[in-house]
């Protein structure tokens, strides 16, 4: 039987914890794309299909071990290569990552997640534990918790 008493935090993940994952990843890639399509049409163009995307993710993550924890990086990286490839200017991969990045930040919360995160964070405190990259104060979660490990 479980002795509440005893436990000091909880903590959780949260993609496909709090919120479904793949449906963020597939909007914030099509605001990238849609951005590409405006400053870099030569890399929206080439690297317009998903599995052109994975394969630039995993030639990124192949050839940049140092990269592999970091899914930021990864993803900015990944950007930078395409750029390049294309001929585009490679400089603008931070912006094309930032338009990425908001939009994976827009996540939409299970309908129970937001009242069981109020409910737990006045009983424990939370930490959120996760390989992703989200933002807990840019999805606006960062009230209930108390740390953040990525």
């Amino acid at each position: 039987m479980l002795d509440i008493s005893r436990i000091k935090a909880i903590s959780l993940d949260l993609d496909d914890t709090l919120w479904p994952i793949w449906p963020t990843i597939e909007k914030a890639e099509k605001m990238l794309h849609n951005w590409l399509v405006e400053y870099a049409p030569m890399a929206a163009a080439l690297f317009s299909s998903p599995s052109a995307l994975r394969e630039i993710r995993d030639y990124m993550a192949a050839n940049r071990p140092e990269l592999k924890n970091d899914l930021s990086a990864v993803r900015r990286e990944s950007i930078r290569l395409a750029l390049y490839r294309a001929g585009e200017n490679p400089l603008l991969a931070e912006q094309a990552f930032e338009v990425f990045f908001a939009e994976r930040q827009r996540v939409t919360l299970y309908d129970d997640a937001h009242s069981s995160l109020q409910f737990l964070a006045a009983r424990f405190p939370l930490v959120s534990l996760s390989n992703g990259n989200a933002d807990l104060e840019r999805v606006g979660i960062a009230p209930s918790f108390r740390a953040a490990i990525a």
